[in-house]
């Protein structure tokens, strides 16, 4: 067998296992959709504002926790203390964190098939500007807790 005929044919192989790596990755965000975020959007549009409110800065903490948990430097315990006692930032973190939450309500169709036509249009109005006010969560935190 002539020598490009290998190459391709070890080409053709790469490239069927690298649709495989990506099929299973896709496969897998999938998964987490459909077991852990999806049921929990399911319950946020069912809390009340302050319950959401209160959903957010939990899993802000969370987030942050995780982000910061190898942070030998101590900024992981400082972001933490600022989300929970600063208002500012705290504003900052629920409003970022309404509008991720909109954002994953307003473009399910399970979700939003449950919801009447106001609700869906306050899911809309929340999300919009999300990466503004992403922009506004994080500028705010560097205020207290500097970048190093």
């Amino acid at each position: 067998m002539k020598l490009w005929k290998k190459l391709l044919i070890a080409v053709v192989v790469l490239v069927l296992i690298g649709v495989g790596f990506v099929t299973y990755g896709l496969f897998q965000v999938g998964k987490v959709y459909t077991e852990k975020i999806e049921p929990d959007m399911k319950r946020y549009v069912q809390m009340t504002p302050k319950d959401q409110d209160e959903y957010v800065l939990s899993k802000l903490a969370d987030l942050y926790g995780l982000i910061y948990a190898k942070d030998q430097s101590g900024q992981g315990d400082a972001v933490r203390k600022a989300i929970s006692s600063d208002p500012a930032i705290r504003l900052a973190g629920i409003e970022w964190g309404r509008a991720v939450c909109a954002s994953i309500v307003k473009d399910s169709k399970d979700i939003t098939a449950n919801l009447t036509d106001a609700e869906k249009a306050n899911y809309k109005r929340e999300a919009e500007n999300l990466e503004e006010k992403g922009e506004r969560f994080r500028q705010a935190l560097e205020k207290v807790v500097p970048k190093k």
